[in-house]
């Protein structure tokens, strides 16, 4: 007979929480205003919309590889990737329009 010890097991039931899902929506919809009202100020598209946009973009990945996120909190994920894409798409849309003006 021998006797075998086993590691804690934690059966708790955790809740997903879409934090990293969260931060990158509230990144993405400040780069909407930094690629759009901050373009006027010098490289304010680039100093203030562009980093906002690859940071939701990134923070926006990570939370759709979590294995722990819910349906939800993918989907709000997604919806900051689409919506800082859509921002830095829009940038040299502006850099065209203001070197033609």
């Amino acid at each position: 007979m021998t006797t075998a010890t086993a590691r804690n097991v934690d059966l708790t039931p955790h809740r997903a929480r879409p934090r990293g899902a969260l931060l990158s929506l509230v990144l993405a919809i400040l780069a909407v205003p930094g690629v759009t009202m901050a373009w006027d100020l010098p490289a304010g598209g680039l100093w203030i919309g562009l980093p906002l946009a690859v940071a939701a973009i990134v923070v926006g990945i990570g939370a759709r590889r979590d294995s722990t996120a819910s349906a939800t909190g993918r989907r709000i994920a997604a919806g900051a990737i689409v919506l800082a894409a859509l921002c830095l798409l829009s940038m040299p849309v502006f850099v065209i329009a203001s070197a033609l003006s």
